[in-house]
């Protein structure tokens, strides 16, 4: 078999091992008791190289999540990486109450298991977002990840460190955010020839991609209910 035929035929595998790089949201959590949902596609371009290390392909990723407002400056979210693992994340406004306007600053940590239950998860970003009155926030931050084997012959890994820039188009409740991260990121499996990575992402928030498809509820609408409440544009 060719070596780039035997990647091909093993990225089901290396795609469940992608880290969840994406921060995909403001620095601005949700107000108490609303919800909002996000699908995140992510690509690591020259993420995984062939066995003869002649070729390589980009590493892709898909992301689900859920973000819960809890009280009037901090939210929860609770994330699905790649249909391989669940994290959970607290979102907490440095500089305000959710609702005061103007810029933001927030810090997010959380964790979880990831590669399907092979390492635990943990991660920190710190949150800049611009104003939310108009059509368009800027956002950026640096944003740090770690993962610990959970197994006897699961790999060790180094600290992933890096920084992220985005800007999202529209709201949360139909809304596109294009991101841009740079991470310094050692492959422990030596999946890429390089320890630098850029990772660019596209996040479709709440009902943006649900509206293309006839008769779409979305992944969220089907997990939460019909309860959900009004939603503010922020999230």
């Amino acid at each position: 078999m060719r070596p780039t035929a035997a990647l091909l035929l093993a990225l089901p595998m290396l795609v469940s091992a992608c880290t969840p790089y994406a921060v995909a949201t403001t620095a601005r959590p949700l107000a108490r008791g609303e919800r909002s949902e996000s699908q995140i596609f992510t690509v690591v371009p020259g993420g995984a190289r062939s066995p003869d290390d002649s070729s390589s392909v980009a590493m892709p990723g898909i992301d689900l999540e859920q973000r819960f407002g809890l009280d009037e400056r901090s939210d929860l979210g609770v994330r699905v990486p790649t249909f391989s693992g669940v994290v959970v994340t607290y979102k907490r406004r440095l500089d305000g109450i959710t609702d005061e306007p103007g810029a933001a600053t927030g810090l997010m940590v959380g964790g979880g298991f990831v590669n399907y239950g092979q390492h635990a998860h943990l991660e920190a970003t710190l949150i800049r977002s611009g104003s939310d009155t108009g059509r368009t926030v800027p956002y950026g931050g640096i944003r740090a990840l770690q993962v610990i084997p959970l197994s006897s012959t699961a790999p060790h890994d180094s600290p992933t460190i890096g920084g992220f820039g985005g800007m999202r188009f529209g709201d949360r409740d139909g809304g596109i955010s294009a991101e841009l991260g740079v991470f310094y990121d050692r492959s422990a499996l030596k999946l890429r020839r390089g320890d630098l990575v850029v990772v660019p992402s596209i996040t479709v928030h709440g009902g943006a991609l649900r509206r293309l498809v006839p008769g779409g509820r979305g992944w969220g609408a089907r997990w939460a209910g019909r309860g959900g409440q009004q939603r503010t544009p922020e999230g």
